[in-house]
């Protein structure tokens, strides 16, 4: 306002310079305008409360009358000047119904001004044709005071809105830099070109794991990374970095950083970010620290091969003696019992088997032709007496002779482990099938030949299992709930021992079952034995 009223001056002084002369209030206005300007500036209002401000746009008014009717003849739209006190009123968004009905009497007070104090040169309160006419021009500002306290409050709101977003932001990007910067995991942040945008502390210290001696950085070609075993150098192409900037996804690829003595061994995982257009943006690749999680394990094979290998000697020849007693006792009494002893030392002996197969490599195979239905056969048999005893059904599809090359043992003991554990989840009444056919199966993508497979399935109708329990079925030492809830002897390794016989054929095994309807056990071998020996 202080620029428009100065504006005023100017145009009055050098178009009309009589109002400066014979209207005195001309000069009151301006001086009580430039005043209070210095005012608003030099006061500190902060210091007082709010509405105190105030005191400028409503002293405005008094100001801007005498200015107003001595120069509204010599410039048109003077009687704006009002609008200024009138929007500063609203826009401070204190007490919004007052301060709009203080900025229209204040317009009306200065419009009407000239009417009712005789200062206009021209015209009195009394001869003025049309005392009227400044009627408009308060309906207009109060119009314009109304939009001003609107649009302040919209603004007000959008401005907690905002602020209210920005602080949860701020929180937010806290939190999220307390958690990378303290997190043990390691994590890096790259763009769509390749450039670091975060590396956490962790991060870097397994990244310094990976240097060469003597090196303190280094791009990614320098540093030592190597396959699982911490021998074999990775390609920086098939880098998990690599492979993440070229937007792969992958979880869990573990490799060895460093050499011997301070080699560490990684879980890395990366998912790519996807810009609005769909496009790759960048990456986010996760290093976590399994070195002493693979130890553990590493410890726990070897604790349980070789504690299983000291229990399989003394039970063999236990079982041995316990036979030569048994073919040499007379007495009935003591031939029970020994029977009873021999029963359950060759069960302790299968669980003790177990357990060093489990630690041991399946990938170890004796191949040769084995009839496979002829093994089916024998297996079906070994479980007859027991199904026969508990009430159940067993019935076979085979055919009369099936060809594989294959580990006898191994599969033998993967069918055993399989109608075993048919015959002891399915409850009394219920029917087990044994079938096994050929079928074809196409070798690999991008290849016309089809090779020759083997198919052996066992449905039974036992208890069955939910889809949770079937994702963890072949897992060491896995026993559903229903199982363990009900007593059902059993280690939960035979499934898991199973599967990694069939898979170093170059096989697979897999499971369809529903909870209370029975389950169906499939194995398929590649007829000529695995594409590897």
């Amino acid at each position: 306002m202080t620029i428009s009223a100065v504006l005023v001056a100017i145009a009055v002084l050098l178009f009309e310079p009589w109002i400066a002369t014979e209207a005195p209030h001309f000069a009151v206005g301006l001086g009580g305008i430039l005043l209070l300007s210095l005012a608003a500036w030099a006061v500190p209002w902060d210091r007082f409360p709010p509405i105190t401000i105030w005191a400028i746009p409503l002293l405005d008014f008094v100001a801007i009358a005498p200015f107003w009717s001595a120069a509204r003849h010599a410039l048109d739209g003077m009687s704006m000047l009002a609008a200024f006190p009138v929007v500063w009123l609203a826009w401070t968004g204190i007490r919004p119904v007052l301060a709009v009905t203080l900025g229209f009497l204040g317009a009306s007070a200065v419009t009407w001004w000239p009417y009712v104090s005789g200062l206009a040169p021209f015209e009195s309160p009394v001869t003025d044709p049309s005392p009227l006419r400044p009627a408009l021009v308060a309906f207009l500002m109060l119009a314009l005071g109304v939009a001003a306290s609107v649009l302040t409050r919209s603004m007000d709101r959008q401005s907690e809105e905002l602020a209210a977003a920005l602080e949860n932001a701020a929180t937010r990007n806290r939190m999220l830099r307390t958690v990378v910067q303290n997190s043990d995991v390691g994590i890096l942040v790259a763009d769509r070109d390749g450039h670091d945008v975060l590396m956490n502390p962790a991060q870097r210290r397994l990244r310094s794991l990976g240097l060469p001696v003597g090196v303190s950085d280094g791009v990614e070609a320098d540093l030592l990374v190597f396959e699982p075993d911490g021998s074999t150098p990775i390609p920086v192409g098939e880098r998990p970095v690599a492979r993440a900037l070229r937007g792969e996804s992958f979880q869990g690829r573990l490799l060895a950083v460093g050499t011997d003595g301070s080699q560490q061994h990684l879980s890395v995982s990366a998912a790519p970010m996807i810009d609005e257009q769909g496009d790759f943006d960048g990456t986010v690749v996760i290093f976590q620290n399994v070195t002493d999680l693979i130890g553990a394990i590493r410890a726990r094979e070897r604790f349980v091969a070789e504690v299983s290998h000291e229990f399989r000697t003394p039970l063999t020849s236990i079982i041995g003696y316990l036979d030569l007693a048994l073919d040499e006792s007379p007495d009935p009494v003591l031939e029970r019992y020994l029977r009873t002893s021999i029963r359950n030392a060759e069960r302790l002996l299968t669980l003790v088997s177990n357990l060093l197969d489990s630690s041991a490599s399946p990938s170890t195979l004796a191949l040769q032709q084995v009839d496979l239905a002829r093994l089916a056969r024998d297996s079906l048999e070994s479980v007859q007496v027991q199904a026969q005893h508990t009430g159940l059904t067993l019935t076979s599809h085979l055919p009369v002779r099936l060809e594989v090359r294959a580990d006898a043992v191994k599969i033998a003991q993967v069918v055993d482990n399989v109608l075993a554990n048919a015959v002891k989840y399915t409850p009394r009444g219920g029917t087990i099938t044994l079938s096994l056919r050929r079928v074809p199966q196409h070798s690999g993508e991008g290849c016309e030949r089809e090779e020759e497979w083997a198919q052996l399935t066992v449905h039974d109708t036992g208890i069955g299992m939910t889809e949770q329990e079937r994702g963890h079925v072949f897992e060491n030492f896995y026993r559903t709930e229903h199982v363990r809830n009900a007593a059902v002897p059993g280690t939960g390794l035979g499934l898991a021992i199973s599967r990694g016989f069939v898979r170093a054929h170059g096989g697979d095994i897999t499971v369809a079952s529903q909870r209370g309807v029975g389950s169906s056990f499939t194995v398929r071998l590649p007829v000529e034995g695995p594409a590897e020996e």
